[in-house]
Formats: structure tokens, sequence, C-alpha cells
């Protein structure tokens, strides 16, 4: 890879600085900030300071001018691909605006707090010469990786269920997360989203997904300490739902079943990132993931009539390699032209999966098509309103189960 890409960070908050900000570092060959916005100037500085900081830690002075921008017009002209690490309302917003302006994007999960924002982006993919990549890094923790190459070789023979436990009890999030117009759900879209992608993926994403159910997207924990204040929240913080794909080629179907969580799990004591609990169970036998008591990952192949296997795998023990991962992933499918593995068109139907599942909640746990999700969705677009405004109206929507008085 010869060229340097000229790299522009939307949104400095804590996934920019903690994780991002040093991914492109350790790949400072081949990306380098150039442009900075923040709707908080003195953010966008301190980022800044924080990249410069971690550069010369690196022994690579900045010889290159890093501009911090009024406007996020004023951006487009000083970058190659843009880092959107906003609050969850901005992502789509943002990123539609770069592919407009051609500028390459990638957006950090979720893509979109609802399927009427996301699909806006992937409208203005189709028609720009710029590419779009989700940013879930979980595609990238080789644990999913391993299981997919399993589910293709047949091992397990045709797969039957999934089941999968992301999240963990915590509340250090940023106080946005609890907001619905501005996170449009609680853990359902941030653990949620890193589930539905990396069991599609898993899965294969030729598999079509046909409806969705909730078991249950509700609040375990109302009072919380956010940001040095007790409070009441008023968004998920526990979800449960399974979605139910199609092969195209047998005409079989795949139920998955995900437990997104930000309290004590259910499915599997263990939802993190790298050691979370997975299972596909296959018409011959099943896979999972297990570590032994040095810490060493393996598969679990059990095979109905053969026993078990244990096959040994590259293990991740933290994210910051599955970051690094994915934007280097993004400046390969620009030089070669390719499309990105989690492209608008994949994200956006990730999206309207997790709406599904925040409008089967609202149906009393009926099961809903993805086409029942659009239709919901195009009822309040009505009064000439922007994408951001029509959002806004469905995200309060798909959170009034979880709003009580204060």
């Amino acid at each position: 890879m010869n060229n340097v890409y000229r790299l522009g960070c939307i949104g400095t908050g804590n996934i920019s600085n903690a994780a991002h900000i040093p991914a492109y570092v350790s790949h400072r060959r081949i990306m380098k900030v150039t442009a900075i916005f923040d709707t908080n100037p003195d953010h966008a500085n301190r980022t800044k300071q924080h990249y410069i900081q971690l550069m010369q830690e690196a022994n690579s002075p900045v010889d290159w001018e890093i501009v911090i921008c009024d406007t996020i017009d004023d951006l487009w002209s000083h970058v190659d691909i843009v880092d959107i690490c906003t609050s969850l309302r901005f992502h789509s917003h943002y990123a539609a605006l770069a592919l407009q302006h051609n500028v390459h994007a990638m957006s950090e999960k979720p893509m979109a707090r609802t399927w009427w924002e996301a699909q806006h982006v992937a409208n203005a993919a189709r028609t720009s010469a710029a590419l779009f990549q989700l940013n879930d890094d979980n595609l990238f923790i080789p644990r999913y990786q391993a299981m997919r190459n399993v589910v293709e070789s047949g091992a397990i023979g045709d797969v039957q269920h999934v089941w999968i436990a992301r999240g963990t009890y915590s509340s250090k999030r940023a106080a946005w997360f609890f907001d619905p117009i501005e996170g449009g759900g609680g853990a359902i879209l941030d653990y949620g989203s890193h589930a539905v992608a990396s069991t599609w993926f898993m899965i294969g994403f030729d598999k079509e997904p046909q409806e969705v159910r909730s078991l249950g997207v509700r609040v375990k924990n109302r009072t919380r300490l956010i940001e040095g204040r007790l409070q009441t929240i008023h968004v998920d913080d526990d979800a449960h739902f399974k979605i139910r794909y199609r092969n195209p080629e047998s005409g079989d179907w795949i139920n998955v079943v995900i437990e997104a969580t930000w309290s004590w799990p259910d499915l599997a004591e263990n939802g993190s990132d790298v050691k979370g609990y997975i299972e596909v169970q296959g018409s011959k036998g099943s896979v999972t993931s297990v570590f032994d008591e040095n810490d060493k990952e393996y598969l679990k192949i059990t095979d109905r009539f053969f026993g078990e296997r244990l096959i040994p795998i590259k293990s991740y023990m933290s994210e910051d390699l599955s970051f690094e991962d994915e934007m280097v992933h993004f400046c390969r499918t620009i030089e070669q032209g390719a499309e990105s593995l989690l492209n608008a068109e994949r994200g956006a139907t990730i999206i309207k999966m997790i709406n599904g599942a925040q409008l089967s909640e609202l149906n009393r746990r009926q099961s809903v098509s993805l086409d029942e999700v659009e239709a919901f969705t195009r009822q309040f677009d009505r009064d000439g309103r922007s994408v951001l405004e029509v959002a806004d109206r469905i995200a309060i929507a798909f959170n009034e189960p979880h709003r009580v008085g204060c």
C-alpha cells in the first residue's frame, strides 16, 4: 500500500481518543490525521494534542498541518476519509454528507438509530464516487472469522441455531447513551449492533433476514450513576430478541437468539468482546469457543457421531487489534476499489433488524417482518421534516415503553 490517506475525525469523544487515535498512530504509514471537527472546539484541540503526543512517543513527529475545522463544510477539502465518532444521533447524518461530497466515510457502530436514516446513507452510497464502511470491529476478532470458516466448511452441517451474549453490567457510558433521542435506544443498539453484525457474518451475508421477535426489551436496573449523577434511565438496558433468516439456496431457515445487555447477563456468564458466549448449532453438530487455564482459545467442535475436538485459534485479548484491523481493511478496500464487507446496504439492514426487535416489543412481542419495520418507519415522514427530525420521532416512539415519571 503506497497511499497515505488524509484522515478527518468527526467527533472526539471516548471511542475516538481511547481506541481510534491509537490505531491511527499504529498505522501511521498508511493514514494520518489532517483535520478534526467537533461541535466543541476545546475537545477537538484536546484530541489534536493527544494524537501529536502519541505520534511523538512513536518517534514520528507530525510534520504536516492538522486543521481544527469551525464547521463541517470546512473539513471536506482537507481529507480523503472521515471517521465518524459522534453521538449516535449524528452517525448517519455525517456519513451521508461525506458521501455526497465524495469523501470516503467510515462510521463507528451502530450505523444509525433507525432504518430510515441508515437507508439515506445507503442511498447516498449508491451515487457517490466514495465508499462507506460500518466500523464494527467485532468482525475482526479472530474467533468470528474462525467460526465462519467452520460454518462454510460444512463441518457442523447446515446451521440451524445461533446463540450469542454481548454486553456486561456497566453504567460507564457517556450521558448521551441514555438519551432516547441521542442514542435511539440503550443496550439493544450498543451491543445488539455487534451481535447482529457478527452473527450474520458467521452464517453468511447471503442469508436473508425474514422476521424479528422481541423476547424482552426492557429496563432491569433503572437507577444508575451516570457521569456523576444518580438518575432514572429511559432506555432499555437489557434486550433479548431473535431473528429468523432464510437460506436462499435451500429455503431452510436459521434462528439467531441474541442477548444485548448493560445488566447482569442471563444467557451466559461472559458477554465480553473477546470472550463472550457464542454457540452455533448445525444439523451434524455444533461449535463454540472455549479457553483453557492459560487463556489459550479453542474452537470446540462437537460432532454427534464422532464426539468433540478442540482446534486452537488465534486470540485477541482486547479490541485494540480489531480496531486497527478494521481501519486497515477500509484503506485496502479504497485502494482496490472494492466494497467493504460491512457496506451501507448491510449496515442499514442490521439497523432494520434491531428496529424490528424494538417494534416487536411495542407490538407485545409479536413477530414482525422487515417490511413491517419499513411501513412503521415511513409513517413518521410527514410535514416536510428533515431526515434527522423524522428519525428523532421514530426514536421517541421506539423508546416509549421504557419511559417512566421522574
